[in-house]
């Protein structure tokens, strides 16, 4: 620090001094101390002495927008040249009915269908699979076939129309074998398709529970889609890593980044480790973390610290050498878990801020969620007021007036470096435990979410943890429940069932069985560049093997798997 720079510190520390003695008697009126979600205390205010005495420094803490370390944005330019893909989970029951919300979707602005699942789909069961009974469509659309595929994408234009979903392990292989199947029929080229898959196996065995295989598999899986995507469809993102998921289970914001962090350097190693050039492999890599509006300073912090991290561990550690690789890319999933029943309009506030926090942190794409969903599936007017909530946000707040407009905010900056160090701490911690696939076969980093879980509770449950009309300002007597609730028709299993019947007894069952056996016959070797499951599993989908077929081909060569109890 140069001598000038010095003496005006120490003048501004003795500025500070003389404030603090003379408003002494205002800070004694203060109701509380206050501290972010993950417990970072945070200061009455925040002055240049604070990023002096972290040591900060412009260049290397900040920088320029699209410039490492990307802490700023992974571009130039921000929403200068293009606003965030606004997308609202959804997906009712039926296949032809779930077409016409899509529709509705697009309609009002949206530019990317997140595909919400059912159950049985994302568990590889197909509807006449007896431990599907009572599930099929309960939560979502039940999609198992190139046939369903057919109705459920009716005339949207996949050249214009993104597709998300939001599926793991061997189905997320079914679902992109599906799309880009339906896209050729189509007349498109790879290079046209445009789609994300979530595809985050570890998440399952961290929050969800919803795996069907072993981690190392869930890895092997993982690695072959980045393999296979990296190579033959540019426009696509092969595996979106759900910090989401890990925070709605109840981890901190901490523990939330530090995971999706670890579980997206085990997939890429996975990859790396068969002989496929990261640079193929990290561009085709997006992280889903949590956005809530009641952490709203802390997760702008958060975004901004993963983004460092990633670009230093992938040019340090990977030895990744293109721009691309290096710029974590991000889509925002607000967490349903900040919504509430009581006085269930509060949550459009809360959608619109989280949104805010979401587009002020430069994300890519933002899934809202909606009013009504703890009611049930939303309604498909909620679904579409959540794409426009987010169009309220675009067009209406300035918000793509400037890149990254918090940066240079003394406890922004100051936040952004406490997190990248807890952060860093806690990668280290799994580091030293053997790796996120240890911890979690250990069951080490699912103790840590329930622990935050746990505390989480209790600050809501004593009120210690506000939330407007749940614990404080709610109104006896007020009518509760939506308007309109969406509930599957019973009707919808008997159907579905037959529907998947009749397809077997007309397809080329010669075809499926030899395209299973194929899809088995990979599975048994050894995880290869050569070894790759995506292949065999487009044949299969292409000769109508449904969802379930083919999940059950893999779990006869690999089995499924049961984790250890933890308590």
């Amino acid at each position: 620090m140069e001598l000038h720079e010095k003496k005006a510190i120490e003048e501004l520390r003795e500025a500070f001094k003389d404030w603090e003695n003379k408003h002494e008697d205002d800070f004694k009126t203060e109701s509380k101390s206050f501290a972010t979600e993950s417990g970072i205390p945070i200061k009455r205010v925040y002055t240049p002495l604070d990023l002096a005495d972290k040591g900060f420094d412009y260049l290397r803490d900040v920088g320029f927008p699209g410039e490492y370390p990307y802490t700023r944005s992974h571009n130039a330019i921000g929403y200068r040249a293009k606003f965030w893909e606004r997308v609202a989970y959804s997906g009712h029951a039926d296949p032809v009915d779930t077409n016409k919300i899509w529709r509705a979707q697009i309609d009002a602005g949206q530019t990317t269908i997140n595909v919400a699942y059912d159950l049985p789909c994302q568990q590889g069961l197909d509807p006449d699979d007896p431990m599907a009974e009572g599930e099929i469509g309960r939560v979502g659309l039940t999609m198992v076939t190139q046939m369903d595929w057919e109705a459920a994408f009716d005339g949207i234009d996949l050249r214009k129309i993104g597709i998300n979903q939001t599926l793991s392990e061997s189905p997320a292989m079914v679902g992109l074998a599906n799309h880009t199947i339906l896209a050729h029929k189509r007349g498109m080229e790879d290079n046209e398709i445009v789609g994300l898959l979530q595809g985050d196996s570890l998440k399952e065995h961290l929050s969800r529970g919803n795996y069907i295989f072993s981690p190392q598999q869930g890895v092997r899986l993982v690695g072959d889609t980045l393999s296979y995507v990296g190579a033959h469809l540019p426009r696509y993102q092969a595996i979106t890593v759900c910090g989401v998921a890990l925070s709605e289970k109840g981890a901190n914001k901490i523990h939330e980044a530090a995971y999706a962090l670890a579980n997206g350097f085990a997939y890429l190693q996975a990859a790396v480790d068969r002989g496929v050039d990261v640079d193929q492999l990290a561009p085709t890599m997006m992280f889903q973390p949590g956005c809530d509006h009641y952490c709203f300073w802390e997760e702008i912090a958060k975004y901004r610290a993963m983004r460092k991290i990633w670009a230093k561990v992938l040019r340090d550690r990977f030895k990744a050498r293109k721009p691309a690789s290096l710029q974590c890319r991000f889509y925002a999933g607000h967490g349903g878990s900040g919504l509430f029943r009581e006085q269930y309009l509060n949550n459009i506030g809360r959608i619109t801020l989280a949104t805010f926090a979401a587009a002020l942190s430069g994300v890519q794409f933002v899934d809202a969620r909606t009013y009504d969903e703890q009611f049930g599936i939303p309604s498909q007017q909620a679904v579409v007021d959540a794409v426009r909530f987010q169009n309220v946000v675009a067009y209406e707040t300035g918000v793509d007036s400037t890149v990254d407009p918090l940066a240079g905010s003394y406890f922004i900056e100051c936040l952004t470096l406490e997190t990248e160090e807890r952060v860093w701490k806690e990668l280290k911690e799994v580091d030293d435990r053997g790796g996120i696939v240890k911890c979690i076969e250990n069951g080490y980093a699912q103790s840590v979410i329930a622990k935050d879980g746990y505390q989480a509770q209790r600050k809501l449950e004593s009120g210690q943890t506000k939330r407007i009309g749940f614990n404080i300002y709610r109104s006896v007597g007020e009518e509760q429940k939506p308007i309109q609730v969406y509930r599957a028709d019973p009707a919808l299993d008997e159907k579905r069932k037959n529907e998947i019947m009749e397809l077997k007894k007309k397809r080329d069952s010669r075809k499926v069985r030899k395209s299973l056996e194929e899809i088995k016959a990979i599975a048994v070797l050894e995880a290869s560049a050569s070894n790759n499951l995506v292949p065999p599993i487009m044949g299969a989908v292409a000769a109508y093997a449904t969802n379930g077929e083919i999940c059950r081909a893999l779990k006869d060569v690999w089995g499924g798997f049961r984790e250890a109890a933890l308590f």
